[in-house]
């Protein structure tokens, strides 16, 4: 869960230390709102419930449940940033198919703990919501980077278009223990080859 306090309200002011705790509460609530529930069924009322406020408090600290999304969604571009910030040179295709695992893992693992965020975002972005393209490119972007240092031929951004949103779609279904009868792992694992072959072809 999201569990770095942002500071300023709609209207810019900073809240007090009681403000940002009651902030927060707001935006994990949210966060886990949109673990259980399509995003369009959440109302402010029930993020307001869950943390037992009122309506009127959740509009002290954002303007709407949009904006509570694109606030956790910076905590998912450090973290993406971070996870990936050792694969932008694109060095990790030199090990093959272990190299590609790895980067694999390391996009998953890095986005695992804001899958709902990460729905969210790639569904409204794709409705075009400028301001969720915005946060959706900056939380793909490292791997766009890694991807395209591995991959710098003239084919290379078309495929790299396809990979960021296989792995993007592919993150939807991480929590599920089973997907047309393959595990996480399994799923992973054919990732990471599509992955490489992209790359291998990209490099010919």
């Amino acid at each position: 869960m999201p569990n770095r306090i942002v500071t300023r309200t709609p209207e810019r002011r900073v809240p007090n230390q009681r403000g940002l705790q009651t902030r927060q509460k707001l935006l994990d609530a949210t966060i886990e709102l949109l673990a259980t529930r399509p995003y369009r069924d959440i109302k402010v009322m029930d993020i307001a419930h869950v943390v037992g406020t009122s309506p009127a408090t959740f509009y002290q600290y954002f303007a709407d449940i949009e904006g509570v999304v694109l606030e956790a969604s910076r905590l998912l571009v450090e973290e993406t940033n971070a996870a990936l910030a050792g694969f932008e040179d694109g060095a990790w295709s030199s090990d093959g198919l272990s190299g590609a695992t790895r980067l694999v893992d390391a996009v998953l693992d890095g986005w695992s703990d804001h899958l709902p965020v990460m729905r969210v975002l790639t569904a409204v972005a794709a409705e075009r919501d400028p301001r969720f393209v915005k946060a959706y490119f900056a939380a793909t972007r490292p791997l766009v980077r890694a991807l395209t240092a591995a991959a710098p031929s003239g084919e290379g951004k078309e495929l790299v278009h396809a990979l960021v949103s296989g792995l993007t779609a592919a993150a939807g279904h991480e929590n599920a223990g089973s997907v047309q009868g393959l595990t996480k792992r399994q799923r992973r694992r054919g990732l990471a080859r599509l992955v490489h072959a992209a790359v291998t072809t990209t490099g010919a």
